[in-house]
């Protein structure tokens, strides 16, 4: 709908039905003012409904390699005293009756609001951003195992809010060559544990003075596995002559925590499982030949960057895929 030359409006929404949970209606709106020429406004509005999947209700999976294991939430606990039974597991960190009540469905409402500048070989987005959720459904470590990984299954969230802005811009230096950016500052929390702290009712034991102290707002972290700040530099440069393209991708993300560990149900300063900022490196190289085959190949964290809490990062990866296109 365009109400005016320069606005443009669209409506929508979508309606789920499903037999394991509530239906729900999810209305969607957005709209796009152009100011001039190269600057235009945009918004947004709209509510989200996701059910667990396959993968969060009954997934198994142990990576041979590394060590860690996945467990989907309706077997995590039965695989999970499986494990304890063959003497695999160190210590729990989520207590198995915090498993008994069934995943539920997670819901939401977001809100979007930026600008967007196109000069010649730039092209620039500021966005700002606020999601409310319930019943978050996300990925948990509930356990660490005795060869130094973890267990990680999906649990709920229930009442949490993210907010942010978003940067990104692209440059065309040359007609083969474009140069990419972005940063992203995200602020995690849960609304009923953000409470608990402004009342005064969290505290933590200082490592130092060995004293219990109460958490204070700015202590409290957020979210785990939630990075404050990220950022990615990116170049891709093609060679259409050859049906060839190259890039390279470096990934930057800030300090995060994996679970808490002092007992009082929250990520704050006093926690010791935060894991530093850290810089992966990727390139990739792909060529398309005989019109429907493409073969690509690199290596991923270039850097060697390592830890042992972070199973997807075992070190230098490379990699060979050729893709058919019917």
């Amino acid at each position: 709908m365009n109400p005016t030359e320069k606005l443009n409006i669209i409506a929508g929404a979508r309606y789920d039905n499903h037999s394991e949970y509530s239906d729900q209606l999810s209305p969607k709106l957005a709209a796009r003012y152009e100011i001039n020429e190269k600057t235009a406004l945009k918004g947004s509005v709209g509510y989200g409904f996701k059910a667990p999947d396959f993968r969060q209700l009954y997934f198994d999976f142990t990576n041979s390699a590394v060590g860690y294991t996945v467990l989907g939430y309706n077997v995590a606990v039965d695989k999970l005293e499986q494990l304890q039974a063959q003497g695999q597991i160190l210590d729990v960190v989520v207590p198995l009756n915090q498993l008994d009540e069934p995943l539920k469905a997670e819901s939401s409402i977001g809100y979007n609001l930026g600008i967007t500048y196109m000069k010649g070989k730039w092209n620039s987005e500021v966005n700002f951003f606020r999601n409310d959720f319930t019943n978050l459904i996300d990925t948990r470590i509930i356990a660490r195992k005795i060869n130094g990984q973890n267990v990680f299954s999906y649990v709920n969230f229930d009442e949490i809010y993210t907010q942010g802005l978003e940067i990104n811009t692209n440059y065309k230096m040359t007609k083969n060559l474009r140069l990419s950016a972005g940063y992203q500052l995200l602020y995690a929390f849960d609304k009923s544990k953000e409470q608990l702290v402004e009342n005064g009712e969290v505290f933590a034991r200082d490592a130092q003075s060995n004293q219990t102290v109460a958490v204070n707002k700015s202590e409290y972290f957020g979210l785990v596995n939630r990075s404050r700040h990220n950022g990615n530099l990116k170049m891709f440069y093609e060679i259409p002559e050859w049906n060839t393209d190259f890039n390279i991708r470096l990934l930057w993300r800030s300090r995060y925590a994996l679970f808490d560990t002092n007992g009082n149900g929250l990520i704050d300063s006093y926690d010791s499982s935060f894991i530093d900022g850290y810089v992966t490196s990727n390139i990739a190289a792909s060529k398309e030949f005989y019109k429907d085959f493409r073969l690509q190949i690199g290596a991923n964290n270039l850097l060697n960057y390592r830890d042992n809490n972070i199973p997807n990062l075992p070190g230098i990866q490379g990699f060979i895929k050729l893709n058919y296109n019917f």
